[in-house]
């Protein structure tokens, strides 16, 4: 399969912003740039996007006005600087401290689809008519794009309130901290906006969309699990017996146990407990090929867990390079969200050390029945990888991803299409 690999150039437009931890370093390394940097902040938040573009006429009209003797652009100049000047002064009193802001949003969402953030505005107190609300967006990383901002509350009530809507598309999966969203009042000329009121942070975690795997051959042999696995359902009738324990309204009448109730005068029924289970573990081993590909092959992963998910398999561990994420999915145990959350937040790992993954395996190998290997390219050190897993009588299913894959190796190659079915 080929991944063509196509050029964020969303990126561009960060090129000098630095990543949040940075900005946490710079901080605490130069801590006068907190201070200039939220007086620089507090200077453009406080415009409206209507100030702001008044704001850049009016430095273009300052800058042609210079001339005064040959023109008379600095009376422009002037207008506008004054209407910017009063607009900043009058929202110093517009203040809304019986606010409360609020925002719902949902814990995750797919990369590509639209998540949608309903602001809720309430009076904490009944009041005079407020001014106009602006509610504003946190400032969205370079693979955020808003769709819909949120619009200006005209009424904001005390028992019912205001509510608004934004709309937002995410391009990359992660873990985000968006921050907050702010609501103020509007000057009545609308070029300003006095001093803000502030939600919780909002947290998003933006999960890679599973690709729709139909068929995966896997060998379904069975282990044994002394104790049984908790909660787990159960298939079939071959269990183990468990004990026995007084008849409660509903049981079978044929688990009932006639020796203990002739024994006991109280009726008791025999319970049951599999333990023979099939555990699956999957390992995603790509690093070396590139970002395309890479993100292909996590969404395989997840479609590959959402499909084992749907059967009578365990998924026990999902293993992203040198990270091992213990789990147990499955036989209505866990949710899918689990492994799409520690898929949110996986890395590429480049130079991968096997010989240790092979040796942090090793613990879990013995209650495990195959393990699914996704790879972008096949060597000596992943043959060694998979001889090692095998030696603990555990079956791997090698999986390759946007790879040509070298003859003898019985890796087979998912081709990944939007919406279509994957049989592997």
């Amino acid at each position: 399969m080929k991944i063509t690999t196509k050029i964020n150039w969303a990126r561009l437009n960060y090129v000098l912003i630095p990543s949040a931890r940075r900005r946490v370093a710079w901080q605490e390394a130069w801590p006068p740039s907190t201070r200039i940097g939220n007086a620089i902040w507090r200077f453009y938040g406080a415009f409206t996007r209507e100030g702001r573009l008044v704001f850049v006429a009016c430095l273009l009209t300052g800058a042609f006005g210079v001339d005064v003797a040959h023109t008379q652009v600095y009376v422009l100049f002037c207008i506008l600087a004054g209407l910017l000047f009063a607009s900043l002064v009058v929202s110093r009193v517009l203040r809304v401290p019986e606010i409360t802001v609020r925002v719902h949003a949902p814990p995750r969402v797919y990369v590509g689809d639209e998540v949608v953030f309903a602001i809720e505005c309430q009076r904490r107190e009944a009041g005079p008519p407020l001014a106009p609300l602006r509610i504003e967006g946190p400032f969205l990383p370079y693979f955020g794009r808003w769709m819909a901002r949120p619009r200006t509350l005209d009424e904001v009530g005390y028992e019912e309130g205001g509510r608004t809507e934004a709309r937002a598309r995410f391009s990359e999966r992660g873990d985000l901290t968006l921050g907050t969203f702010r609501a103020s009042a509007i000057v009545p000329l609308g070029l300003a906006a006095g001093p803000y009121v502030e939600s919780a942070k909002v947290r998003l975690r933006v999960v890679p969309r599973p690709a729709n795997v139909v068929r995966l051959a896997t060998p379904m042999a069975q282990k044994h699990q002394p104790g049984g696995v908790a909660l787990a359902s159960k298939t079939g009738e071959s269990m183990d017996l468990l004990g026995v324990r007084p008849y409660r309204p509903g049981d079978r009448i044929r688990d009932l146990s006639a020796r203990t109730w002739a024994r006991t005068g109280t009726p008791a029924v025999r319970e049951y407990q599999e333990e023979y289970f099939t555990r699956i573990g999957v390992v995603l081993d790509c690093g070396a090929a590139g970002e395309a590909t890479y993100e292909a092959a996590v969404s395989l992963v997840a479609g590959i867990v959402a499909h084992l998910g749907r059967g009578e398999a365990l998924i026990d561990l999902l293993v992203n390079g040198p990270t091992i994420h213990t789990l147990t999915l499955g036989r209505s145990l866990g949710f899918l969200d689990q492994a799409l959350d520690f898929l949110a937040v996986a890395e590429r790992a480049k130079d991968l050390d096997r010989v240790k993954l092979l040796t942090d395996l090793g613990p879990h190998l013995a209650q495990l029945s195959c393990v699914v290997l996704v790879v972008d390219g096949w060597d000596a050190s992943r043959e060694e990888l998979v001889r090692g897993v095998e030696r603990f009588g555990v079956r791997v299913v090698r999986v390759g991803v946007g790879v040509d894959v070298p003859l003898g190796t019985k890796v087979p190659v998912a081709t990944l299409q939007a919406g279509e079915p994957v049989a592997l």
